[in-house]
């Protein structure tokens, strides 16, 4: 196989990969919309941060293996990875997802709510010594 060939097909291969794993990083994203509640303000700040950094990736797919190139059958192989995860594989994967953190959610929503109750604890100490510090002086 010549060099250019094999150059081609390894970028439809790592577009189709890259395509897959973007889906897979918003599964997570959605697991933590089912964990937690969120408002529509935070959901579209979500997903603004979510799209703005996975096209990092991509752009880095593009410039790497195509010299910065966009052809129409890379942005295909990136959307048919996506059709692929989220119509094959995503089912078993979101159901293991949600069974491993579904049983641990009343766990983990109380560990969060420690940490911050903490932390929040911690910053009015802090504020406080503040306070007399100055009252002092």
């Amino acid at each position: 196989m010549s060099e250019i060939i094999h150059g081609q097909v390894t970028f439809l291969l790592v577009t189709l990969c890259c395509g897959m794993a973007l889906i897979f990083f918003y599964e997570i994203l959605r697991l933590l919309r089912w964990m937690f509640k969120h408002t529509g303000a935070v959901i579209w700040m979500e997903d603004i941060l979510y799209w703005a950094s996975v096209s990092i990736p991509v752009f880095y797919i593009f410039f790497v293996y195509n010299d910065g190139e966009i052809r129409w059958y890379g942005v295909l192989m990136l959307v048919l990875g996506a059709w692929l995860y989220e119509n094959g594989i995503s089912r078993p994967v979101r159901g293991r997802l949600v069974k491993i953190f579904g049983s641990h959610k009343p766990l983990l929503l109380k560990l969060i709510k420690n940490k911050i109750k903490k932390h929040i604890k911690r910053k009015d100490k802090d504020s406080s010594k503040e306070k007399k510090r100055t009252k002092c002086q």
